[in-house]
């Protein structure tokens, strides 16, 4: 059997098993976008009214960390500096989660071992996860291109958003597989790439806090630690203003280069194995352990901690 043609049942069986979060997921995050957008008419009134806010706020590093920089008080640059930057993150910790529940998610369920031993092989499942979190990145950026559109925006900047939100997805997909190679357990794995999607948006905000205004106190210039940060590519794209695509190839580039070494991780472990050896665990458990409370926070305070 050719390779397309084990590619495709591999790709609809992973959409299949996503379909419900996948859902969630774009429709949350669209939805979040098309308030956001609505909003700017009705909340934050005229023009002027925004010039206003905007001279207030852009002082203000603790709003701009997690805002984003502005482009100006027009309707489409007002919503970008609300939004963009969240929509991002949210694209991030969905591609994340995506990539390594299909990848050391299934090598825990040995459901990678039975695939393996097809003629699919090792190889092509991964391909088939780079192909289906292509494809939820491009329905995400569709949709919140028409969340934006819905709102009375132009296209224009409408599909710039939509793109840059992609975009950003695509790069933190590509993270997610390494994290996935470098850990034993999906639990570690999520562990990482959930610390280095907040990392990303952290270290945009500090270069949005770092940077410089105009004179009329209504555009700020993001610092150089904002290109470190693929939410900083995707804000660099100045939807509504500039409509500049060529930022969005460094999140393109990065997810070459890291899926290219994907496959060479791959390659050069065996299956269920990590790049990263695992700890040894404790002989005895300890007291908090003897219950089923202490049980269930010892497997939870990560992502506790994580999410807090």
């Amino acid at each position: 059997m050719n390779p397309v043609g084990l590619l495709l049942p591999l790709v609809a069986q992973r959409a299949r098993r996503d379909r419900l979060q996948l859902v969630l997921w774009i429709l949350g995050t669209a939805g979040l976008a098309f308030m956001a957008t609505a909003a700017v008419g009705s909340t934050f009134g005229d023009e002027a009214e925004r010039e206003s806010i905007l001279r207030l706020t852009i002082v203000a590093p603790a709003i701009l960390i997690f805002r984003g920089t502005p482009n100006g008080a027009g309707e489409g640059e007002f919503a970008v500096f609300l939004i963009l930057a969240f929509l991002a993150l949210m694209a991030g910790l969905m591609s994340t989660f995506l990539a390594v529940r299909h990848t050391r998610g299934d090598e825990e369920q040995s459901r990678a071992e039975l695939v393996a031993a097809t003629p699919a092989a090792r190889t092509l499942p991964t391909v088939a996860t780079v192909v289906h979190g292509g494809l939820a990145n491009l329905v995400l950026a569709i949709a919140v291109a028409l969340a934006f559109l819905a709102s009375g925006l132009d296209a224009g900047g409408s599909a710039v958003a939509g793109l840059a939100v992609g975009a950003t997805g695509v790069a933190f997909l590509a993270i997610g597989l390494v994290a996935a190679q470098l850990f034993r357990t999906s639990r570690s794995a999520n562990a990482l790439s959930v610390a280095l999607v907040l990392a990303a948006y952290l270290v945009r905000g500090l270069g949005d806090a770092l940077g410089e205004s105009s004179d009329d106190g209504l555009v700020r210039t993001a610092a150089w630690p904002s290109w470190l940060s693929p939410i900083g590519w995707a804000q660099r794209t100045e939807p509504f203003d500039a409509n500049d695509l060529a930022p969005l190839l460094l999140s393109v580039g990065l997810a070459v280069v890291l899926i290219g070494l994907v496959f060479v991780f791959q390659s050069a472990r065996d299956s269920g194995a990590s790049l990263l050896p695992g700890r040894a665990g404790r002989a005895t458990a300890g007291p908090l352990l003897r219950g089923h409370v202490g049980l269930a926070w010892r497997l939870n305070v990560g992502a506790i901690a994580s999410w807090a």
